[in-house]
């Protein structure tokens, strides 16, 4: 999800997004396999769980996140879904016209979803169930996505040498 955007970002000033006030909570991948491990090894009831990250919040903030991370200012701009669905059915179009070797950079499923806040509902039962505290985001971006950072993994050393200069 994040390394998609990270990767947008790096091409141009804008950030175009669907849905930029749709409530998502997401979730660090280990935490949900942590989760998961302790239900193959039986040390939780079976059952259904809703598994979400510590936090709800729209999908503007965490692209604004995401770029602060990056170290990348751009101009996140919503794109209305009336547009995004015609953008969908016509990337859908192109993606089927070339059997598949234009990729759809956006479908009309993914649009319907937007639509929708993602988030765990009030009365299930999530991480507490397992005795895991989930990640924040704030912990686990700065380590994967170092890369999109205008320098790299360099970018660090390089702010440090600033402060050498006189």
């Amino acid at each position: 999800f994040f390394n998609r955007f990270a990767s947008m970002a790096r091409l141009g000033p804008i950030l175009p997004v669907v849905g930029a006030e749709t409530k998502f909570q997401p979730v660090y991948v280990d935490d949900v396999a942590a989760a998961a491990e302790k239900v193959l090894q039986g040390d939780v009831a079976a059952g259904i769980y809703e598994l979400g990250g510590p936090e709800v919040r729209d999908f503007r903030s965490l692209m604004g996140t995401m770029l602060d991370v990056i170290r990348r200012r751009r101009l996140v701009l919503n794109i209305p879904f009336f547009a995004a669905n015609i953008m969908a059915y016509g990337f859908s179009a192109v993606n089927t016209l070339s059997l598949g070797i234009v990729p759809a950079q956006i479908t009309p499923d993914q649009v319907r979803n937007l639509r929708k806040d993602n988030v765990v509902a009030k009365d299930a039962k999530g991480f507490d169930a397992f005795g895991i505290e989930p990640a924040a985001l704030e912990a686990v971006l700065p380590d994967y996505l170092w890369r999109f950072r205008p320098s790299g993994q360099y970018d660090a050393i390089k702010e440090s040498a600033k402060n050498l200069r006189t």
